[in-house]
Parts: C-alpha cells; structure tokens; sequence
C-alpha cells in the first residue's frame, strides 16, 4: 500500500484533525500537519502494530491517525505553561498544542519491531529501521513477509526518539522554544506509569494513547449473541400489520384446502360484507400472534428504550446531564467536580448582580482554560456576563453548583 493509499482509508479522522488545528488555510496545514502524517505513513507502509491490537495491514499507521485525533480532542480543555507570565503563554500554547500533535504522531514508530519482523522478499533482507529508514522506501513496492517475535523486545523510549528525528527533521524542530522542545521528546512514547512530577503534554499524550489502546482492546473482545427469534412469513406481516382486503384474501386462499369449522369462516360464508371480513382478520391476527414464542411477544406495557432507561432512572436522575445535556462531557464532568468541592468547602463561590460566579483563578485547579470555558458557556446560552476575574452564570447552571442564599431580614 502507498501512502496515499494508507492516508486516504482514514481521511475523515484527519478532517478532524484539521479542525482541532485551527490553521488558517490549507496550505499551513498540509506543511505543518499533513506532511507529518504523510512521513509517518510512508514510514509504517502497510504492517500491523501488534498481534493483539490494530493487527489489520495498515494497523501501525491506523493507530497512529487515531492517537493524534484524540491527543487533539483531549487538548481542548487544557492550560499549557500555566505557569508562565500571560504574554509568554500566549506565545507557547500554539506551540505545545503542535507539539502534543507531533508526539503522538511519533510514539509508535519501533512498536511494531517489538513485535514483528519484516523481510524484503526478493531479497530477504530484513528491515532495521535505524539502518534502513522509512519501511516504505525501503520496501520500494516490493512485497514482504511478516513474522512474529518469539517474545517482543523492550521497551526503550530513547531509542523511539531517536527515529522521531528522522520524522520531524531539524528544520521543524528549531521552530520550538527550549522548554516546548524538552517537553516534546519527554512526551514521545509515554510511560505508562509515570514517577514523579509528570509534564502536561506527557499527561495528554499517554492519556491519548490509552485511549486508543481502550477503543480498540474493547471492540476485539465485543461478541454479540444472535438473535434466534424466527422470521414471520409473508402472510403474517400482512396480517399482523395493517390489515387490507388483498392480505384478507391471500389468507383464504391459503387456507382454502382445509375445511375451516371456525365461527368466524361460518361468518365469512353468510355475511359477505366487510364487517364479517374485518372480523376474520382479527380472529387471524389473534392466532398469529399467539403462535408467536413467548420471547417475541412485546409486552403490553413496552416502551421505547429510551423511555425505559427514563423510567428506571427516575430516583436517581443526573441534573448535570439534563441541564448540560447540549454539552461535552468534559464541560458536564466540570462543573460536577465544581459542585462537589463547592459542597466540601475546598471551592469557593459568590453571588454578583444575583447571579453564581466563579472565579477565572480556581479553573487552572480543573484544567480548565478560562478562555475555553467562556467560549463554550457563550455558545451554549449559558452565560450570563463576564465581570472582571469573575465568570457569572446564568440561574440553571448556579442551581447545579451551590444553592441562593436566603435574602437579609427586611429585604
């Protein structure tokens, strides 16, 4: 498979990419964005990451597409160099935001030689990615064989570091502030169990990669049991649906070899009128659909399975889902925690002009970039006005978070 075969197969993931970059033109993006992915399936060819997951041709360069899309879609919502005077914050975040792109576009490149080995066939030579670069170029069209690692090799972070240089190139690399770039090759092929103090881009990254390790672990192991309920025939739809004349007949002339004793058929044959023809119609409706398995039978009190999950959650029902149910989760989840630490009294809020605020200073505790929550309360009607430090809600969402004091005596 050529690049641009193994790109094409995930062209809606990376749409979505480039909305989370927010480039201006196309242009940006495909030099900034799109050429790293262009390098990273010409990298990967069309071999499998592991034997357990994304083990499909093209697997390595699928989970590549996919850790980046949720590494981006995980960014949102987070603060990059808090800790950094406004001015120069403002100048780093496009460049961690890129930066988290790039490493987990990178973190996988020696995953699939822990598992695997690739041999050239016309010549059988097998391929070092430290010696023979890019396994599509190498591979030059030809075909090749794949066979598996008696056991997969270790782990070493630094060595996939060392094959992201060949990924990214110096030029774009000295595009990058200092302690962005340190940040970047801390970040590429995260640990999955970290010690000590762990860097925001570190954190999104892993986070980024498990959750691609997650979606795809859970949709190998999903088994669906079959359904086993018998398929009715022409005949009893047509009864068991909306009754008509033709269906009527069709009935009849199925039945017309037996001789048909019933009360009802004793009708059809004296009153030819319609009404004893409607009467047979449901006298048949009503063997049919007791001829049906007590299984299939719908109940006479069904609802949909919306409305039953309504019901069965009635004494418990999530206020935050029915008030944010527009929402993202992430913006639910949010003000949950706000609710729960403004209950505890480790968070503290105030009333202005009546209406709930919450101070822009206590959002760095949840992660939570002031910009983007104002952005996303607008959007959604949420809002009420921006005052200075403070973030003034409008009355259902203050209802979610803490409780309007009762007015002073004489007021």
């Amino acid at each position: 498979m050529s690049a641009a075969d193994v790109l094409h197969a995930h062209g809606k993931r990376i749409d979505l990419i480039r909305q989370y970059a927010n480039e201006a033109n196309l242009a940006a993006f495909s030099s900034k964005w799109m050429a790293v992915l262009e390098a990273c399936a010409q990298w990967f060819g069309s071999m499998p990451l592991r034997p357990d997951e994304h083990a499909e041709p093209g697997g390595a360069m699928r989970a590549t597409v996919e850790a980046a899309y949720f590494a981006m879609r995980l960014s949102g919502a987070q603060k990059f160099g808090a800790d950094q005077p406004s001015e120069r914050r403002r100048l780093l975040e496009p460049q961690y935001l890129y930066a988290l792109f790039l490493a987990a576009c990178c973190s996988r490149l020696d995953e699939p030689c822990r598992h695997f080995r690739f041999h050239r066939e016309s010549d059988g030579a097998e391929w070092v990615p430290a010696a023979h670069g890019a396994f599509g170029t190498w591979l030059a069209g030809t075909t090749y064989r794949v066979t598996r690692r008696e056991e997969a090799t270790p782990l070493e972070r630094m060595r996939t570091a060392l094959l992201a240089r060949e990924i990214l190139g110096a030029e774009r690399l000295a595009r990058f502030d200092p302690v962005v770039l340190a940040d970047l090759f801390g970040a590429i092929n995260p640990e999955a169990r970290p010690t000590g103090i762990e860097t925001l881009l570190h954190k999104v990254a892993r986070q980024a990669i498990e959750t691609t390790t997650n979606f795809e672990l859970k949709a190998r192991r999903a088994a669906f049991a079959p359904d086993l309920t018998p398929a009715p025939s022409a005949a009893a739809l047509a009864a068991s649906g909306n009754p008509t004349l033709p269906a009527v007949k069709t009935l009849k002339a199925d039945a017309a070899p037996a001789k048909d004793e019933s009360p009802s058929a004793q009708t059809l044959a004296t009153d030819p009128s319609g009404a004893a023809e409607a009467a047979v119609v449901e006298a048949q409706t009503t063997q049919l659909r007791d001829l049906q398995p007590v299984q299939a039978r719908p109940s006479a009190t069904a609802l949909p399975m919306d409305a039953v999950r309504t019901t069965g959650a009635d004494k418990s029902v999530d206020r935050f889902t029915e008030v944010l149910g527009g929402t993202s989760n992430l913006m639910r989840d949010f003000f949950r925690a706000v609710s729960q630490d403004v209950a505890a009294g480790k968070a503290k809020v105030s009333w202005v002009d009546d209406k709930l605020a919450i101070s822009k200073r206590m959002l760095g505790n949840y992660g939570m970039a002031s910009e983007s929550l104002v952005e996303n309360l607008r959007k959604f009607g949420l809002l009420y006005k921006v005052v200075g430090q403070e973030i003034l809600l409008v009355d259902k969402v203050a209802a979610l978070i803490a409780e309007r004091p009762a007015p002073a005596e004489g007021l």
